[in-house]
């Protein structure tokens, strides 16, 4: 990722790691050069700082070595964490490389942030940052000696780190003489150093609480990430505008003159003033495998009103590894899926890629039904960054399964992700198995489900290849015409539109005219309408290929056309084109209104559905002719199509086509349309038998 530095380090080839780009030295710790770099190894990402002296004798080298001791030996959640020292001799000077875990400084993070939505993730920062100092003082008896903000770095899930143990020093010592902050106190710069250090006053330091300094380095580091600046000089903590009023009395105490009085970090963790709704959402998503049902779903519904309030860098880093880890490893109920996915759409498009999508495909093969549901509904928002590849061998299979659910929520849930799954498929996933899962979601007994069936084979449409098109559009299309779910027979005639291309002219005149022709009379007035637009679209083209016919007759007398297909640019084809763009879907979600329980697991035992067409004709379909069957000629059409021979695809002959060529000639007149009131005889509609009585608003557009 970053190139080697090899200018810089002469024997560098001989060490286990790959130095990268060098962070600005304003941001480095006294003496330290901070680089990003890689471990040969694995290439896992570290960071190398590297300090360098004049021989191995050299007093900084000394505390540099002082600081990888303490940070090999010290464990704690707010401490850096140490890999690995090297020491090397280069160009005549000894080099000491101290590799760490992968940290960025901390005042190069905040300057990314804006300030007006930074605070409660500067609180939960600082709290992580004196809980290290308590521990150092309390436990440990250490003295820490420069405590700054250049002594904190921050990871990529933005915890901070506390570093700079170059003098750190155990607060009871023998000698003074042999005390690292005694030695290299002139590292520390003089506005970080309280009176007692400054004046060299190793007595008072030792008389004092363990606490005593590194309470006064508290203080500089407040001053410091509330003004977004670094301390250039003591009496620049005397500007307290910066400061939280919630905070100003322990700021004060921190930075006493006398150390007996300055206060002890303990104290500031246990008074509270740095818990925030940041801080307990990560407390509880660090601790989330000790908490019952209860408390998870009451904190995953409160969880996204949260979200205006923390910094989007924030909830990138840190909130969204954590999500995802929860959900993944199932500690989080779905409901978290829903902030996961709003997080994500702040990603920009690579991140999100790279973030958000490996983790999605992992959950898919969730056994969980409420997971499945919650990826399902939120597809459109995370589908069109799915790679190909990944959508057939990772995804299809498992979405796959939703075809049979025998909840017709899911299973239109399944339907409506094709919409973007499909297009990513290969022809053959295409051909031998969408095809066939949409050839018996057809005759579903679902009314809703079937008519959407049909708009997502006219949206798929230009992904088949043309063979297949001749083989199943038409066949599904016509089966369609005879549904008794009004928005069945609508979305089977815009379908045949939106597909000219794909039909031929002997098509269009023996096969779409006669079975068109009935529902010119349906007693619905969306489906005439529409009935009436594709006779007169077809007559344009069938217009058109005839006057081709005669021009190529007048050329050459005797030569026939063969079988030219109505093409978009053909006269009278200009209604083509997606028909999912046309009029979108059928009818809307069955789950609409549903409960939670209802969708993940229990069958309703009544489906209700609604028209929602465009307004045309969604204004004129009243639940008195939605229960209307189209006009027949034959008395076997039934409200609900057969399913198709378990060994059959569904549309693999005409046999659509020759019943409706039976049924013409053995009818010498059309049935009279059914009555609007739904009660003469006739088929019933789709999904009356369940009961339900259909109203316009059961349905939301999807």
């Amino acid at each position: 990722m970053f190139s080697k530095l090899t200018a810089l380090v002469g024997g560098g080839s001989g060490l286990p790691f790959d130095l990268g780009e060098e962070f600005p030295s304003s941001s480095s710790f006294c003496n330290w050069q901070h680089f990003r770099g890689t471990t040969k190894a694995d290439g896992s990402p570290v960071s190398v700082f590297r300090l360098a002296g004049p021989s191995k004798g050299d007093q900084r080298l000394e505390a540099g070595r002082n600081a990888a001791k303490r940070l090999r030996t010290l464990r704690h959640p707010a401490v850096l964490v140490f890999k690995e020292l090297v020491e090397v001799e280069e160009r005549g000077e000894a080099v000491v490389y101290l590799v760490t875990e992968a940290v960025t400084p901390l005042s190069l993070v905040l300057s990314d942030m804006d300030l007006t939505t930074r605070q409660q993730y500067l609180s939960m920062g600082l709290g992580a940052t004196v809980g290290a100092l308590s521990f150092l003082a309390n436990d440990c008896a250490l003295v820490h000696g420069a405590v700054c903000m250049a002594a904190v770095a921050v990871t990529q899930t933005l915890d901070w780190k506390l570093h700079g143990f170059d003098v750190m020093s155990d607060h009871q010592f023998a000698s003074q003489y042999d005390l690292p902050l005694t030695a290299a106190a002139w590292l520390v710069p003089q506005q970080f150093k309280p009176g007692e250090v400054a004046k060299g006053d190793w007595q008072a330091v030792k008389d004092g609480p363990a606490w005593g300094v590194d309470a006064w380095g508290l203080g500089c580091l407040m001053q410091e990430v509330f003004s977004g600046s670094p301390l250039a000089r003591t009496e620049d903590l005397r500007n307290t505008d910066c400061i939280p009023k919630d905070l100003m009395p322990y700021y004060q105490r921190l930075l006493a003159s006398q150390p007996a009085r300055r206060l002890n970090p303990k104290q500031l963790l246990e008074a509270g003033v740095l818990r925030n709704r940041l801080a307990e959402a990560t407390s509880f998503l660090e601790n989330l495998a000790i908490k019952d049902t209860m408390e998870k779903d009451t904190f995953f519904k409160r969880l996204p009103s949260l979200l205006p309030s923390i910094p989007p860098l924030v909830a990138q880093r840190k909130l969204l590894p954590m999500l995802a880890s929860a959900i993944e490893f199932g500690g989080a109920p779905p409901v978290a899926l829903t902030t996961l996915l709003e997080i994500g759409k702040t990603l920009p498009e690579e991140d999100y890629s790279k973030q958000v999508v490996p983790i999605l495909t992992k959950l898919f093969a969730s056994s969980d039904r409420g997971i499945r549901r919650g990826l399902l509904e939120n597809i459109a928002t995370y589908g069109p960054a799915l790679q190909d590849k990944i959508a057939e061998e990772q995804i299809y299979n498992h979405v796959a399964s939703g075809f049979s659910d025998g909840n017709p929520y899911l299973r239109e849930l399944t339907l409506k992700s094709m919409a973007v799954l499909g297009p990513k498929l290969s022809q053959k996933t295409l051909s031998q198995s969408l095809l066939k899962h949409l050839a018996k979601l057809q005759v579903d007994e679902e009314a809703s489900i079937r008519a959407n069936t049909t708009v997502l084979l006219g949206n798929l449409a230009t992904h088949f290849s043309e063979a297949t098109c001749k083989k199943v559009l038409l066949n599904a299309f016509t089966r369609a015409l005879r549904d008794g779910f009004p928005p069945a027979r609508v979305a089977g005639l815009k379908a045949i539109v939106a597909t000219a291309q794909y039909h031929s002219p002997e098509d269009a005149a023996m096969r779409v005219l006669p079975a068109v022709g009935p529902l010119c009379i349906d007693p619905v007035h969306e489906v005439r309408a529409s009935a009436l637009a594709c006779l007169e679209h077809f007559t344009k083209a069938l217009t058109g290929h005839h006057r081709e016919l005669e021009r190529k007759a007048a050329v050459q007398e005797g030569e026939t056309s063969g079988g030219k297909l109505i093409t978009a640019s053909a006269p009278g084809s200009k209604e083509g084109g997606s028909l999912l763009n046309s009029f979108g879907w059928a009818v809307s979600n069955l789950g609409l209104g549903r409960s939670s329980a209802d969708a993940a697991g229990a069958k309703p035992a009544v489906a209700t559905a609604g028209i929602v067409l465009e307004p045309a004709l969604a204004a004129a379909s009243a639940s008195k002719q939605v229960d209307a069957p189209p006009p027949t000629v034959a008395s076997h059409i039934t409200g609900t199509p057969a399913a198709p021979p378990a060994t059959s695809s569904g549309w693999d002959d005409d046999d659509l086509a020759q019943d409706m060529m039976r049924d013409a000639e053995a009818g010498n007149a059309l049935r009279k349309p059914a009555s609007t009131a739904g009660g003469g005889g006739g088929m019933k509609l789709g999904v009356s038998k369940l009961g339900a009585k259909l109203k316009e608003d059961d349905f939301s557009e999807w």
